[in-house]
């Protein structure tokens, strides 16, 4: 009898402890091409929300941080590739969002821009 009720007791400590997952919304997206002088950029507008610490966008290999305000919503508009000359065929490009607690709990979502022609 003792032993479940310690069972039953460090259950309940371990539920009332338990931290919720980490979410990520994408609540809108918007890819676009721009040009200028023979060179190429697709850039992103992403907006959405998170009870993370942090948000972070794969941009050339490192993540960049996206600015959170009081409510943990990001709005921004990002370059996420660059070519120095403008591709002649088609194309595609993606990106990883991510939200982090404490550097140590994640969550994903993978953005990809669909087929592209300039």
């Amino acid at each position: 009898m003792k032993k479940t009720i310690l069972a039953l007791v460090i259950f309940s400590i371990s539920l009332c402890c338990k931290k919720d997952d980490v979410i990520l919304n994408i609540e809108d997206t918007q890819w676009y091409l721009t040009s200028e002088n023979g060179t190429g950029a697709v850039r992103l507008k992403v907006q959405g929300s998170t009870n993370g610490d942090e948000v972070g966008i794969l941009v050339s290999n490192t993540f960049e941080i996206l600015k959170l305000d009081s409510k943990k919503n990001f709005n921004t508009d990002i370059l996420i590739d660059f070519f120095s000359t403008i591709p002649s065929g088609e194309f595609e490009v993606s990106t990883i969002v991510m939200a982090f607690r404490d550097r140590r709990d994640t969550t994903s979502v993978h953005l990809n821009s669909g087929k592209w022609k300039y």
